[in-house]
Parts: C-alpha cells; structure tokens; sequence
C-alpha cells in the first residue's frame, strides 16, 4: 500500500516535470528572438577600452573665459605690491564687499604676522585704499570677495 501511495506521487512529479520541459522546449525559440530584437534595438554601439596597450584620445578641456572679477583684482597688482613691499613676513587678508552697480562699499583688511608688533597700520591704509577705488561689473546681487595678499 506504501508503495502504491509513492508511485502516484511520483507519477504526478515525473508527469509535472515532463509538461514544464516541454512548455520551455515550445517557448524558448520565439522568447529567444524576442530578447535579441529587443537588445538589438537599444543597444549602443560597442566602443574602444582604454585596455593594455591602448592609447588614451588626448582630450583639450574647454576653454573658460576669466572670471572678470579676477581680472578686476589682478589689475590692482602693482598697487598692492607696493604696500606690503617692506613687510615680507606679513600676510594680508582682504574681503571685499560689491554693490549691486559694481563698487566697492566695504573693505576689510586684517594683518596676519607672527609678531603683532611688526604689523604696520600703513598696509593696512594703503591697501584699503587700493582696493577701494576698483570697479567690478555689475551684477543682480551683492558680492563679498575675499583672497590673501602675501609677497
């Protein structure tokens, strides 16, 4: 009785088993071509690796035009050389505040030196003048530039 409960069981997975293949052995043509002429539609196409013993395209980067508040600060170079000539070991922070029709409406000039006592208020003057009197373009809003002056 065992056995005979067994063999339909496993009559049942053999014929199970069987209908699986052959459902897969009918579908797996027109599944195949239907993969392909899809992939082969959005593909792209197949490029060059930069493997061993390839050589890499030289690429230029894009040309930038300066930043014209740059400009603006290197045209002021000479003058602020001239200021902190004398003071080799002083480091000059700057920031700039920019109204909105280009000109200077605050500058803050902070002195950095190792020994306070060898800070010049004269650099500091001469460089608050020298930027004060730049014109920078005008823009939609207000603009605080900040860089450090050093020789």
């Amino acid at each position: 009785m065992k056995f005979a409960e067994s063999v339909g069981t496993r009559a049942a997975l053999v014929l199970s088993t069987l209908a699986t293949g052959a459902m897969l052995v009918l579908a797996w043509p027109t599944a195949a071509a239907d993969h392909s002429s899809k992939m082969a539609a959005s593909r792209e196409p197949v490029r060059k690796m930069h493997g061993c013993g390839a050589r890499a395209a030289a690429v230029t980067p894009p040309v930038q035009a300066e930043d014209p508040y740059v400009v603006t600060l290197r045209s002021a170079r000479d003058g602020l050389a001239a200021c902190i000539a004398d003071h080799p070991d002083l480091q000059v922070r700057v920031a700039i505040d920019v109204d909105l029709d280009g000109s200077v409406s605050n500058v803050e000039v902070r002195a950095i030196s190792d020994d306070v006592a060898k800070i010049d208020l004269r650099v500091v003057k001469c460089v608050q003048t020298q930027v004060s009197s730049l014109e920078f373009p005008a823009a939609s809003n207000t603009k605080r530039i900040s860089t450090f002056l050093r020789q």
